[in-house]
Parts: C-alpha cells; sequence; structure tokens
C-alpha cells in the first residue's frame, strides 16, 4: 500500500488557496457541489472479458492514457455490484522498484490499483497480482490475484483478475492524506468480499 499512495501522491495534489481577508456574504457563498456519482455499471459489464493482443515481455515504451478497469464486487452491501472506472495518473506505469502499477478511478476517490511484478510479466502471462478497489470510500484489497495478461506490449496491455478474499483496508490509496477511519483492534476480524474483473489500457490515441 506504501507504494501505490506514493506514487498516487506524485501524480498530482492540487495545491489550496488562500481564503479571502474580507467576509463574504450569504448571496456570494456557492452552492454545494454535487457528490460525484460512483461508477456502477450494469452487471454483465464485468462478465465481458479483455481483448486479446500481442505478447512482447521486453516491456519497452509502455506508456499509456486510456483505458479502463471494469471490477465486479460480491459478498457485500452497499458496495456489491458491478463498477467502471477509468485509466488515471502517469502514462507510465512503471514505478520502483520492479513493478508496473495500473490506476483507474472516477472523478471522486474511487478506484481500483493493479500491481503486477516486472518479473513475472517478463517471464509468462499467467501470474499474481496485487489488487485494491475502493468504492465508497471503502476500500479492499487482495495480494495474490490470479491474473492472466492477454495483451502485453507498447500498444495495448489487458487482462482479467480474480481475488476470491480480498480484505477490508483501513486507507484510501486514492485519497492518501485525508484517511481519519480508525483501524479497528487486532482481535476485530476484518470484513471481506471477492473481487474479480478485467482491464485494458492503450497509448493516447490523441
Amino acid at each position: 500500500m506504501a507504494v501505490v499512495a506514493c506514487a498516487l501522491v506524485t501524480a498530482g495534489c492540487g495545491g489550496q488557496s488562500n481564503s479571502p481577508e474580507y467576509p463574504v456574504s450569504s448571496s456570494t457563498v456557492a452552492p454545494t457541489p454535487t457528490a460525484p456519482q460512483n461508477a456502477r455499471v450494469a452487471d454483465d459489464q464485468c462478465r465481458s472479458t479483455p481483448p486479446a493482443g500481442p505478447i512482447d515481455h521486453s516491456l519497452q515504451n509502455l506508456s499509456f492514457a486510456t483505458g479502463q478497469a471494469t471490477v465486479a464486487i460480491t459478498g457485500a452491501e452497499p458496495q456489491q455490484g458491478c463498477y467502471r472506472f477509468a485509466r488515471w495518473g502517469n502514462a507510465d506505469p512503471a514505478v520502483p522498484i520492479d513493478s508496473l502499477l495500473f490506476l483507474f478511478k472516477d472523478e471522486g476517490s474511487d478506484g481500483v490499483t493493479i500491481d503486477m511484478l516486472v518479473g513475472d510479466l517478463t517471464t509468462r502471462t499467467a501470474l499474481n497480482a496485487r489488487v485494491t478497489v475502493v468504492v465508497d470510500g471503502t476500500a479492499y484489497g487482495a495480494d495474490t490475484c490470479a491474473t492472466t495478461v492477454t495483451a502485453l506490449s507498447s500498444t495495448a496491455v489487458a487482462g482479467e483478475f480474480n481475488c476470491p478474499t480480498a480484505t477490508r483496508v483501513f486507507g484510501n490509496p486514492f485519497a492518501p492524506l485525508d484517511d481519519t477511519e480508525p483501524e479497528p483492534s487486532q482481535s476485530s476480524p476484518l470484513p471481506t468480499v471477492a473481487v474479480s474483473g478485467w482491464f485494458t489500457v492503450a497509448p493516447d490515441a490523441g
């Protein structure tokens, strides 16, 4: 989680504006913004499969600005359902020391992170990935999600993942500076869900 949080912080944190030195009248106060809608989509979208493409284990010239991840959560209400998030963050997925980290996010602070080891990607297409999904501010993560890569080259990366047991994570990787939720005591069992889905990324078509 520390690597993910670091990558997310460097992806861009806006500065804070200074408060005006004069009082603001009630007539000039901006209305409360509408909370962003979550990325829920029809359940059949999560039953789709990722596209297939060339497999190049050299991992050269990887830069992806577009794409999406579609994620199903089962076993927890109200988060249970199918969600789709757009590609987000740095175009270069490489993060220290030896991972490719793909980030997908909605217009708020929900999304999914998919972290795969470079050593695995240079030798095979069936591997384990670290996946964290956040819906309505509630995060679940698993370190050993069975993942099949269906495309791997400079033109596209795609794959599908399955995490039968993803455990509640206290800390949102998409809002690492805003987390105030206390962690439960060690004696409290953490809730778990099943997470599965697929993703695809490509260079910016523009």
